[in-house]
């Protein structure tokens, strides 16, 4: 979802909330900042932003029982999946040992219009935070405004992988900034394969959110949800029943098309806690079959950008940067790309080595912003056209190259004849091995 430009232009990283309960909270990084929930349960803060209405114990009330708010939270699980990972995780905690809890999505994720305690997915770690006291909890929002999967997958290692490893659990949320194309479709599936892959065996729950439009890609992503087993809970579910069956509206749950406010958020939250105690009962833990190797599962769309890196002055040297500077950020969310004002056009080359190819782009409606051409071998691979109606000073990722095994290329990106006196900023690479 669309941000204001002016918190991406002050430089405010937003791509990962880092903190952790039952332990010291780190240091800032470049991936985010740290949160101060420095005891084994919640903050003061913290409490005050989850009190209200208890999360409603279902396990045992028959379904003429169930209040109207019970009523909607089971109507959002589409699966409990399999819930042995799960298990698992809790086991640990309960144990009194380390957790990584993480989340990766767009804004909705992100707890855009909200303080960041009001955020759903805060308010699932406090609820871990409560329920184990004697564990360290450590907690990753991976949440970015305006990205699809297709920049999930490109930024996974940096915001969800890199701030304490391995996560333990974690919770995909895009159906509303993915686009129903293969594209998305096979970003979707690399990602949550990557994250079964990992050597934590994560729990992976999936979530789906919707706008008032009713737009959103539960259909897609639950098909790769159910091909795995896994876990699914549906806002777009739940607030639909509600809306219909007169319960709610949608101004009870959002104060705009998409994102919710802080009441929105509590039932969001509560509906993942009823999981939770689902979990907690045993009762489904034979809903699916358990995945063990998911390199012997055939993926449904494709998996071609499973194992996605990112590239940017960091870790990747160009074989020459042409007008191309690195003196500034960018985007707070991306600060270590290359740029270019005008000049004479010699463009910016690398030599890389991958199988796919990415560029992450900065996008805004602005003439200023010109259109550049990418080069792969020589060949002309992809147009990209930075100044965009849609743009708001936001990161858009572009597929560019696939090709049918990994190989050394030469990829070059230079204006358009015509646009040499234009801006371009390149916020990073994405490259498969």
């Amino acid at each position: 979802m669309k941000k204001i430009t002016a918190r991406i232009a002050a430089g405010i990283i937003i791509s990962a909330l880092l903190c952790s309960c039952g332990g010291t909270p780190p240091a800032q990084t470049a991936a985010g900042t740290a949160a101060d929930t420095t005891n084994s349960a919640v903050t003061a803060e913290s409490e005050a932003a989850t009190s209200g209405t208890e999360a409603p114990n279902m396990t045992e009330a028959p379904a003429e029982e169930l209040s109207d708010r019970e009523k909607i939270i089971k109507r959002s699980l589409v699966s409990v999946g399999n819930t042995e990972r799960f298990r698992r995780v809790f086991a640990k905690a309960a144990a009194g040992e380390e957790i990584t809890v993480a989340y990766i999505g767009g804004s909705i994720t992100e707890g855009y219009t909200l303080k960041p305690e009001e955020c759903w997915a805060k308010l699932t770690y406090d609820y871990l935070c409560e329920k184990y006291p004697a564990a360290k909890i450590n907690y990753v929002n991976g949440g970015m405004s305006g990205t699809p999967s297709s920049l999930g997958v490109v930024r996974v290692e940096r915001d969800i992988l890199a701030p304490f490893g391995d996560p333990d659990i974690v919770f995909v949320e895009f159906a509303v900034n993915d686009s129903k194309d293969q594209l998305c479709r096979e970003s979707y599936e690399s990602l949550v394969r990557r994250f079964l892959a990992l050597d934590s065996a994560p729990a992976v729950g999936l979530l789906f959110m919707c706008t008032d439009n009713g737009y959103n890609c539960q259909e897609q992503q639950s098909a790769i949800g159910a091909h795995y087993g896994l876990p699914m809970i549906s806002l777009n579910d739940g607030l639909t029943y509600a809306i219909d069956e007169g319960l709610m509206t949608w101004a009870d749950y959002s104060n705009d098309g998409a994102h919710p406010n802080p009441e929105g958020a509590k039932l969001v939250a509560e509906m993942i806690e009823y999981f939770y105690r689902l979990v907690d009962s045993g009762e489904n833990d034979a809903a699916a079959p358990a995945i063990t190797d998911v390199s012997a599962v055939e993926p449904l769309y494709g998996d071609s950008y499973v194992n996605m890196h990112l590239l940017d002055t960091t870790n990747v040297t160009p074989v020459s940067v042409g007008e191309y500077l690195t003196d500034r950020e960018m985007l707070g969310t991306f600060p270590n790309g290359w740029y270019r004002k005008g000049g004479e056009n010699e463009g910016i080359s690398f030599d890389l080595k991958f199988g796919s190819l990415f560029l992450v782009y900065h996008c805004n409606k602005n003439k200023k912003f010109g259109t550049a051409e990418i080069f792969v071998d020589g060949e002309s691979a992809a147009e990209i056209v930075s100044n965009s109606n849609e743009g708001w000073n936001n990161p858009m990722p572009r597929f560019i190259k696939k090709f049918d095994s990994v190989g050394e290329h030469r990829v070059e990106v230079k204006m358009k004849e015509g646009e040499e006196g234009n801006y371009f900023g390149i916020l990073c690479l994405g490259i498969t091995d």
